[in-house]
């Protein structure tokens, strides 16, 4: 049972990353109007959680190597966290685009952490396979993310729409952090 958790919980930051990167995109029509976005700043909303996920699985990858497996399994789960709720409050451009930055960057830390958790913690027999799987989540979010995000537009049907975009994630994401100190 505790392998299973372990799986599902490393599982669930890369869901995470798939949702958040693709509902972004579908984000973007209203974040760009209601903050007055030019093609420039467009780039730079969708390449800015892409960017911190790179930077954080070179750089803060190897923390947990330094502080721990398990404490940083759930650190990077509470700055995704944190990132995420401040984000659905943001003001401007600026603000949203540092909001994406450390979204990617606690997932791109959750990249080798969840890989090293996985390794360490299941039978050399399933290893591989649940390595990949884990992985594969990023494509269940993707779908997810760009499903939430059609759901929500529908829902509110305002510019405030990618807000709760957004938010949709938040209570998933506690709880994924929750779960991560039973680890």
């Amino acid at each position: 049972g505790m392998q299973w958790l372990i799986w599902g919980l490393a599982a669930a930051g890369k869901f995470f990353e798939g949702f958040v990167v693709f509902m972004t995109g579908v984000a973007l029509p209203l974040i760009s109007s209601e903050f007055g976005l030019g093609s420039f700043e467009k780039g730079i909303i969708s390449a800015a959680s892409l960017f911190g996920i790179l930077v954080g699985a070179l750089v803060l990858g190897g923390l947990s190597d330094i502080f721990g497996r398990k404490p940083m399994f759930i650190v990077e789960m509470v700055i995704f966290t944190v990132f995420l709720a401040l984000a659905c409050f943001c003001n401007n451009f600026v603000e949203l685009v540092i909001c994406l930055l450390g979204i990617g960057l606690a997932l791109g830390c959750d990249y080798p952490t969840a890989h090293v958790i996985i390794s360490e913690n299941i039978p050399s027999t399933a290893r591989g396979k649940l390595v990949l799987g884990a992985f594969a989540f990023q494509a269940v979010g993707i779908l997810a993310g760009t499903g939430v995000g059609f759901l929500v537009l529908i829902a509110i049907g305002d510019l405030s729409a990618w807000r709760w975009m957004f938010a949709t994630a938040i209570i998933p994401a506690v709880i994924v952090t929750v779960g991560r100190f039973y680890v």
